[in-house]
């Protein structure tokens, strides 16, 4: 039975010369389970909030249940019976607590007070966030407010349930809990919509829609997305997931959710190993280790730090941290979300006071008075978790400006370096430069408040996140733009729960319970020291290639953490199967 039905609809913002839908026309079912997947900006967000009825088609019929939405009962129906949650969580907390703001629904539909404490504590226990109830909701990280706004969500015990980038702040496990949480919900009769950019998370549901520049250009089964998507740009430009692209460079047939074990078994099967061959590593170099560091460009010494000191509600968030960033380095911090990452950014700028221990920047000791902190942060820029938050310019072009303008930068000079960094961070100078931030897409303004950060030109980057929320071409670009800020001796901090991202930085702390648990290179963090514990994944490259040395396949002295490491790696040391006499 239908529950949603679009009739050739079509959509543009106020003000905007360009149609955020285009001509789009389907039907979803109850208790189906929909992913869509998309560029930033190819009107995935701008599709969830028609079907809850927060905007209105401007050509077309959208039907919800039944019920037309150009009418205000449509819309009323469409948003009782979608709860969506937020690309951006803060966009949907209302209530000082935890429990006040998952309660906030359910008092709104006038429901008797025992059944939405019943409903509060599900929703919290679904989530994970039992223990934190009685928090300050704003002073949660954004990997834990975003699972509020899913708990709010919830407890709204909706028919539908839509997820725009739900996943997209949180470290490994919370993300595998919430996914596992969208299976129990289609199981229990729920229409489930889950807007990603993360392809692997796509192919979880049973059908897969993709738009482009506001078109529908595929709607179909995870399946034929993967043999069939290379055909479309706007599919092949999102990537496969890890499985399939290491199946299809090593000429398996590519299986949807193929678990590191089962292709291991493939791959040692299709590729039995022969002692005739050479050596593995002949003739392959090793990797050159990074340059010894001749200064430090950040330290933490003894570094702690606690939220809402001398409350009821006072939360350490850092204990006793010690931890040195090589000049010209890459840093990348891991961990569970509230681990305290992020703390420890803000740390570094300047931006939060250790209540012990110190911090140092560039030489200076932070807390002396002496030092100009303005200054440090002008050498350091910071992008926020939720960098878009902070965009506040009406104009895209201006926005970026700001930073290099009280840098004392003008004229000529002035336009190139904004015109450099939105080019840097994917956006086209002439294309947005006199765009109105509002009207940008989630991931644009992302994009537009990384370029703020860059245009700075400072000494150093601090990322938190800040690939999240990004489609695949789009976090590479600011991946391999943060990467190659280091050959200009800048040093880059960043926090990310994408460990793939983190594979490629030059040392690996890894955050536990607001202490350091382990620091180190990539390869020895993710094979010799790697602690489940942690709450974080080992990247998909280095768990197939462990399930292979327990099967007894040998990669030499490669210990690869990329897919197209690994593949290569298996090409060298084995031959096909076929060749086998």
């Amino acid at each position: 039975m239908s529950l949603i039905e679009l009739d050739h609809v079509s959509f543009s913002y106020p003000g905007s010369p360009r149609l955020a839908l285009d001509d789009i026309s389907l039907t979803i079912n109850k208790a189906e389970y929909v992913a869509v997947i998309g560029a930033n900006g190819s009107g995935k967000s701008s599709l969830l909030r028609l079907l809850n009825g927060l905007r209105v088609p401007v050509s077309g019929e959208l039907r919800v249940d039944g019920k037309p939405t150009s009418g205000e009962d449509g819309r009323a129906l469409a948003r009782k019976t979608i709860g969506l949650v937020f690309q951006s969580p803060a966009d949907q907390i209302v209530s000082s607590s935890v429990e006040e703001d998952v309660a906030f629904g359910p008092e709104n539909l006038g429901l008797p007070r025992r059944e939405i404490a019943d409903r509060v504590d599900a929703a919290l226990a679904a989530v994970g966030l039992s223990e934190q109830r009685k928090r300050a909701s704003h002073f949660l990280s954004a990997g834990q407010q975003q699972l509020l706004a899913v708990a709010g969500v919830l407890a709204m015990d909706a028919g539908c349930v839509a997820f725009d980038e739900a996943t997209a702040m949180l470290d490994p496990r919370a993300r595998q809990s919430v996914l596992e949480l969208l299976d129990v919900l289609v199981a229990a009769g729920k229409t489930v919509l889950h807007v990603t950019h993360d392809i692997d998370e796509a192919c979880r549901a049973s059908r897969v829609l993709v738009l482009d520049a506001g078109a529908l250009v595929f709607d179909g089964p995870p399946e034929r997305l993967v043999s069939d998507g290379g055909s479309i740009g706007a599919v092949s430009a999102l990537g496969l997931p890890d499985c399939a692209a290491l199946a299809l460079a090593l000429g398996l047939k590519p299986r949807i959710g193929e678990s590191a074990q089962a292709l291991a078994v493939r791959i040692a099967s299709a590729y039995p190993q022969s002692s005739a061959l050479p050596n593995a590593d002949a003739g392959v170099a090793s990797p050159a280790p990074p340059a010894t560091a001749t200064a430090t460009a950040f330290e933490l010494r003894g570094a702690s730090h606690a939220y809402l000191r001398g409350t009821v509600n006072e939360t350490e968030s850092l204990r006793s941290i010690d931890l040195a960033v090589p000049a010209g380095a890459t840093l990348a911090f891991v961990g569970r979300t509230g681990s305290g990452k992020s703390t420890a950014l803000q740390l570094l700028d300047g931006l939060v006071s250790p209540r012990a221990g110190s911090v140092h920047a560039f030489g200076l000791d932070l807390a002396d008075p002496r030092v100009d902190l303005r200054a440090v942060r002008m050498r350091a820029p910071l992008a926020i978790q939720r960098p878009e938050s902070a965009l506040f310019e009406r104009y895209a072009g201006d926005d970026v400006a700001f930073g290099p303008r009280n840098l004392g930068l003008s004229g000529r000079t002035l336009v190139e370096r904004v015109e450099a960094s939105m080019r840097e961070a994917g956006l086209d100078f002439a294309d947005f430069r006199d765009r109105r931030t509002r009207t940008l897409s989630g991931g644009e303004k992302r994009r537009l408040a990384l370029a703020g950060v860059l245009a700075m030109g400072g000494d150093a980057l601090l990322l938190d996140e800040p690939t999240s929320s990004l489609d695949p071409s789009t976090k590479h670009s600011i991946l391999e733009l943060a990467l190659d800020a280091t050959h200009r001796g800048v040093t880059v901090v960043m926090a990310t729960h994408a460990m793939e991202e983190a594979a490629r930085a030059d040392v690996v702390a890894v955050f536990a319970d607001g202490r350091i648990a382990a620091v180190g290179d990539p390869e020895t963090i993710f094979y010799d020291l790697y602690d489940p514990s942690w709450g974080i994944r080992r990247p998909f490259a280095c768990e197939v290639a462990l399930r292979l040395a327990a099967l007894g396949f040998e990669l030499g002295t490669r210990r690869p953490l990329a897919v197209a490491g690994l593949a290569d790696a298996v090409l060298a040391s084995a031959i096909p199967a076929e060749a086998v006499s």
